[in-house]
Formats: structure tokens, C-alpha cells, sequence
């Protein structure tokens, strides 16, 4: 199916010596170059003619192995470093996405040939289990990567995955025990492989950050030993996979027929463990060291990042908490806090806004807690998990106030956004901080959420961010009356904006 002609290959790696010349040369230097020379040299293996499967498996293994500290280095850059330009931060992305996707086509030419060369593939057979975890292994990073830019996932990828599985389940390898490289933690199977790359798949990446989409799927990788795959539904399955088909995993349900080419996977005992690894966190709030989840990662973002997987994955399906309605409704957005704030201020006045703060989307659902929005391209790289918006009908009277919370890619030029709307209505407000430090005047320009306060008597207010303190008071006038805002907590942190909460007082009884 994906042979090649028999001959001598023209390449500069055909020769065992002059390969482990060159790739030696490749340990050193700037990460990003070196991998991107890697990545050159895995696509050019795949224009020439000639290889015998032992020797292209081998040179492919070569580059896999040398280009595994650079890899690593530069996911900890991409995912560790606090601030990027938009240049380093694109470099590294299209450096990493593009070596996994030339390892992965590697490892697929190599199960190409094993299929149709007979003579070579007798040789080749201990060896064909590794080589589909490790094809599996690379599309797995190959999905992480477009799903840390919310891109859109190719078919190809799941139908590549499929038939890697389908290859050793034939071979009735696919739960054998192998160590997929040397020098790795512990055995693994192709089995496993293909499930790690599954439950990430139905993990509902699109409404996680990049570090826990990365935190994900190393909390995966490490609990994918209690996970089940299995060619009958059972009460453990919660989700299915068409190994004839190019689709995703999908949920299970009533509806779903039984079919030969169906395979049923579920988290299973990995929920228990999760659960169990979540109190311990929670109480000792520490992250044991005996569980490898990396060194980059707060207690805080592996408590959130375990309960989304948990949630995700449950047997039971997440539900809204509000029903949306389908309905194509033209939002005027403006984005970040300060072109938020003055958006609002200019509203209050009645004086029209600045059109470089406003864009319009089109929301295509809508409920009380937010909206669905399409969006045909993104201005910039503004539109981000976190992203602190305003939002307004076109026909609307007043100005809300959303965060985006879930980035998915429909195709190459559409994206749907997901719109949490912390409130409906805003309300500009000047805050002065009782008992301000020497030099501060304690003016705070703070967006107003709240329309009254709640049963517990606190308000919810929007500051720039770094303007909230634990021990903050604050006077402010609202509708022409003095009040005392005392802080009560921070609701959220973004990246320009604090989210907090406050008990009101009326000042006079302060």
C-alpha cells in the first residue's frame, strides 16, 4: 500500500556510518535549529526511494533519540517561560509540531513497508509492536501540539492512530508488554499507547490553557495503565473509537450500533485514582513525588487540571449549567480591561467608541451564563483562554462582561469561541483606597458586575490587575451614594485583569 521501489536510496543518511556522523553533530546547539534540521532530515526520507525497512527504521530511531533533549527543552520553554514575544513564542510552536509530524510520517513509512514487502517484514517482526507506539507515541505529541494552539486535528491523524492499533491487535501484539525506547519508565504496550492518545482526544482539550493541556497529558500517560480498551461495551467504557473510520472518539450512548470495527475505552480505575491523588494533593498541597506530572506544575493547576479530566471523562457527561438556545445574534466585542473599561465609560456618556477597540462576532447559541461565537479568522493573538472581554448585542443597551473560556477550531479559517458572561450590565466606578501608602493617590478605575448585593451582602468588582489586595478597602459612590467596599476574595486572576469579590458597608455605618 505504501511501498517503495526497491534500489539503492540517494541519501545522505543511507550510509550506517555517515548517519551516526551527522546525527552526532545534531546533540548540541540551539535547540530550535537543531530540531528543525532533525525535521528536515525525517521529510527528506520520505521523498527518496530505495530504503530496505531495517535501514530506514534505523535512521529514523537515530534522529527520534537525537532530537529528544531538544524536544524536551523546548516544551519547557514554550511552557514554562512566563512571557513570550509573539516571534519566540511561534518559533518554538512551529519547531515542535513540525518535528512530531515528520517522526510520526517516519514511523508510518517504516509499518508501510513492513505491510508490503514480505521479504523485509520477517526480519521486522519483533520490532513492528515498538514501532507503532512509537508512531503512536509521535501523534499523540503530534495532537498535543495543534491542541496548545487550539488548532483542528486532522483526520489523517486518527486514521493513522486506528490502523497502527488495528496492525498489532492482528498481530495479536497489541497488549504485549515492550519498552518502547531504551532508556524509558517502565514497559508499555501499543495498547496503551493508542489508549493515552484516546482519552486525550475525548479530554476536552480545547477549554485548557497550555500548561494543562500538557499537564493533561502527562496525567494521562501516568494513570493509561488503569484505562480499558476493549471490543465490548461494558459498565468501565464510556467512550468508542471506529477503527475503520477517520473520526475521534466519540461519547457513548444508546444510540451508538454495534459494529466489528468498534472499540469501547473508559478511564476506569484510573477515576479512583485520580480521586485518591486529588485529596492527597488537596490536603498536603504538595504534589507526591513518587507521581511524575513534571516540575513546571503549581498544586493549584494539577488540582483544576485533575478535576477537569475527572469531569470530562466521568461516566456521566458534563452538563451547562444553563440550556443554550440557537440563535445568530451580532456581538460588538471589545477586549482586554482598559479598552474594556473605556469602552463602558464612553457608553455611560453616550459618546460613540473608538473603532479600533471594537471587532463583531457572530454568536450562534446563547444562554444566560454566555455565548457561542464564530469567528471567521483571529485578529492577532489576542483570542486566548482567559481573554478578558465586553460584549454587546448590536441591539443591546448595555455593556457585559465575559471571559473566554473554550477555543475550538472548525476549520482552517473558522473557529467557535466559548464566552463565560461574568454579568450582563457593567457599571464604571471610581474606587479611592482607605489608608493608601505615602505617594498613591488610591484612585482604582474598577468595573462594577453586580447589580445588588447578594444574600451575602458582597458585590462582585473588576479591577486592572495586581489592584487587588486581601486587606483592601476602598470608597466608592454608586447611583450618587458612599459606600466602603471591604475585600472579601479574588474570584480570578487574568492576565490584565483581578476578578474579586466584596462585602459592602454603607459608609456612613463603616
Amino acid at each position: 500500500m505504501f511501498g517503495w521501489n526497491a534500489g539503492k536510496p540517494d541519501h545522505p543518511l543511507a550510509d550506517p556510518k555517515a548517519a551516526r556522523l551527522v546525527i552526532s553533530e545534531l546533540r548540541g546547539g540551539d535547540p530550535v535549529g537543531r530540531l528543525d534540521e532533525v525535521s528536515a532530515y525525517l521529510e527528506s526520507l520520505l521523498r527518496v526511494e530505495g530504503f530496505r525497512l531495517a535501514g530506514l527504521y534505523e535512521v529514523v530511531d537515530l534522529l527520534d533519540q537525537a532530537a529528544k533533549p531538544h524536544q524536551r527543552r523546548i516544551t519547557a520553554d514554550y511552557i514554562g517561560a512566563s512571557r513570550l514575544t509573539w516571534h519566540q513564542h511561534n518559533r518554538l510552536w512551529k519547531s515542535a509540531a513540525d518535528f512530531w509530524r515528520a517522526l510520526a510520517q517516519g514511523y508510518l513509512r517504516c509499518l508501510d513497508l513492513f505491510q508490503s514487502t514480505p521479504k523485509d517484514a520477517r526480519a521486522f517482526e519483533p520490532l513492528m509492536p515498538v514501532c507503532c507506539a512509537r508512531l503512536l507515541r509521535a501523534l499523540g505529541a503530534e495532537m498535543k501540539w495543534t491542541s496548545l494552539r487550539y488548532g483542528l486535528v486532522p483526520r489523517s491523524l486518527w486514521a493513522n492512530a486506528s490502523s497502527a492499533y488495528a496492525l498489532a491487535e492482528t498481530a495479536g501484539a497489541a497488549s504485549a508488554p515492550i519498552r518502547a525506547y531504551e532508556i524509558s519508565h517502565g514497559d508499555t504496550s501499543v495498547q496503551q499507547e493508542y489508549l493515552r492518545l484516546l482519552v486525550l482526544g475525548a479530554s476536552s482539550t480545547d477549554s485548557l490553557p497550555p500548561a494543562q493541556v500538557e499537564l493533561a497529558e502527562r496525567a494521562i500517560a501516568w494513570f493509561s495503565r488503569s484505562f480499558v480498551l476493549q471490543a465490548e461495551r461494558s459498565g468501565e467504557t464510556t467512550h468508542y473509537i471506529d477503527l475503520a473510520s477517520q473520526r475521534p472518539p466519540g461519547r457513548l450512548t444508546q444510540s451508538v450500533a454495534p459494529s466489528p470495527n468498534l472499540r469501547y475505552f473508559g478511564i476506569a480505575k484510573g477515576s479512583g485514582e485520580i480521586v485518591s491523588l486529588l485529596r492527597v494533593v488537596k490536603a498536603r498541597e504538595l504534589i507526591p513525588e513518587s507521581v511524575r506530572l513534571g516540575e513546571l506544575h503549581s498544586v493549584p493547576l494539577v488540582v483544576a487540571t485533575l478535576e477537569h479530566l475527572v469531569r470530562q471523562l466521568g461516566p456521566r457527561p458534563p452538563v451547562r449549567s444553563h440550556e443554550r438556545r440557537r440563535s445568530v445574534v451580532r456581538l460588538l466585542v471589545a477586549h482586554g480591561y482598559r479598552a474594556v473599561r473605556d469602552t463602558v465609560q464612553r457608553h455611560e456618556r453616550r459618546e460613540p467608541a473608538r473603532p479600533i477597540d471594537i471587532e463583531t462576532w457572530v454568536a450562534t447559541d446563547a444562554s444566560p451564563g454566555g455565548y457561542g461565537a464564530s469567528i471567521r479568522s483571529l485578529r492577532g493573538d489576542w483570542v486566548k483562554l482567559g481573554a478578558f472581554v465586553g460584549v454587546k448585542p448590536e441591539e443591546g443597551r448595555h455593556w457585559g462582561i465575559a471571559v473566554v473560556r473554550r477555543i475550538h477550531r472548525e476549520t482552517d479559517s473558522e473557529h467557535q469561541v466559548g464566552l463565560q458572561l461574568l454579568s450582563p450590565a457593567t457599571l464604571p466606578v471610581e474606587l479611592s483606597l482607605v489608608g493608601q501608602v505615602q505617594g498613591d493617590t488610591g484612585a482604582r478605575g474598577a468595573l462594577l458586575l453586580s447589580a445588588r448585593p447578594d444574600e451575602n451582602g458582597e458585590v462582585d468588582v473588576v479591577l486592572e490587575v495586581g489592584a487587588f489586595s486581601s486587606n483592601g478597602r476602598f470608597r466608592v459612590r454608586i447611583n450618587g451614594k458612599p459606600y466602603l467596599l471591604v475585600a472579601s476574595q479574588l474570584v480570578e486572576a487574568g492576565d490584565d485583569f483581578d476578578h474579586a469579590r466584596f462585602r459592602v458597608h454603607r459608609h456612613e455605618d463603616a
